[in-house]
């Protein structure tokens, strides 16, 4: 963080993908370990929850950046654990556009914040708007998912349950508008938003099987192992995903002070890695 700026863009849009883009370039080898595929889906899917809701509590705009890649990484390595590997790689290079702009237009949006002032009030849904948002946006992705198989052909499972997942985060700003304070505008964007999430996301994933499917393996068929992985992510990230619109109804809960504090420091994991390589011993003087 303490590097200038368009450095940071520079690592967190090109360097970092270089271990992604290394996973994807020796695919045909991991695919044929179930055993390193359950392990990219069982990291890879820790990773992106933990670095999200460190992410959402960091009020510097580097370091949420910073988190930000982390999540975003770990969904990629779920990705390729679940043998979606032409989705991992335009997960790459989309991530790899949108966190360069996000860096070098970070003081934009500090400068955007200090003018907008005192934010209005907030649209807080309740458990039955949560409710309806999520079976809304569960309906809508059936609904895309059934027109786009007669396009493009029947998905996997593992591109179907990568889907769900994405859409719990449109359920998330479908929930706040239908919040009862929320204004009328703010439902028709949050409607927009949702359909075209399902919309982009089976639309890149033809882009993807047509760019880079040929020269990469298909996901395998889904053993034992490899549903329960799938029913373990889909049931985590929709759990996170309801939370967090709940979240405005249990924010001022006492416990939630000190859980603030710990998230803000990473649950100190940079201080135990720090620990752990030598990063806190001092030079001694002979």
């Amino acid at each position: 963080m303490e590097a200038p700026t368009p450095v940071s863009a520079l690592l967190h849009a090109g360097v970092i993908n270089a271990g992604g883009l290394l996973l994807i370039r020796t695919a045909d080898l991991v695919q044929a370990s179930p055993g390193a595929m359950a392990v990219l889906v069982t990291l890879g899917g820790l990773t992106a929850l933990f670095g999200a809701a460190v992410m959402l509590i960091q009020s510097a705009v580097k370091t949420a950046l910073a988190w930000s890649t982390v999540a975003q990484m770990g969904f990629m390595l779920m990705q390729c654990g679940l043998g979606l590997w032409s989705l991992a790689l335009l997960h790459i290079v989309a991530h790899g556009l949108y966190k360069a702009h996000g860096f070098l237009a970070s003081g934009n949006a500090v400068a955007a914040v200090a003018a907008a002032g005192r934010p209005g009030p907030v649209a807080v849904p309740g458990i039955g708007a949560v409710a309806q948002a999520f079976a809304l946006a569960l309906a809508l992705y059936a609904t895309v998912a059934l027109g786009f198989a007669a396009i493009g052909g029947q998905k996997s499972a593992q591109a179907l349950a990568l889907g769900a997942i994405l859409i719990f985060g449109t359920a998330y700003l479908v929930a706040q508008g239908l919040a009862d304070a929320a204004p009328r505008a703010l439902t028709r964007r949050t409607a927009m938003a949702s359909v075209a999430a399902a919309l982009g996301y089976f639309g890149f994933h033809l882009l993807a099987g047509a760019l880079w499917g040929p020269h990469l393996p298909l996901p395998p068929s889904p053993g034992a192992l490899e549903w329960a992985l799938i029913a373990l992510a889909v049931i985590s990230f929709g759990v996170v995903a309801v939370a967090q619109a709940l979240f405005p109804l249990w924010a001022h809960h006492p416990a939630m002070a000190g859980l603030r504090v710990h998230l803000a420091n990473g649950l100190y994991l940079n201080a135990l890695f720090d620990r752990l390589i030598g990063g806190f011993r001092a030079a001694r003087s002979s």
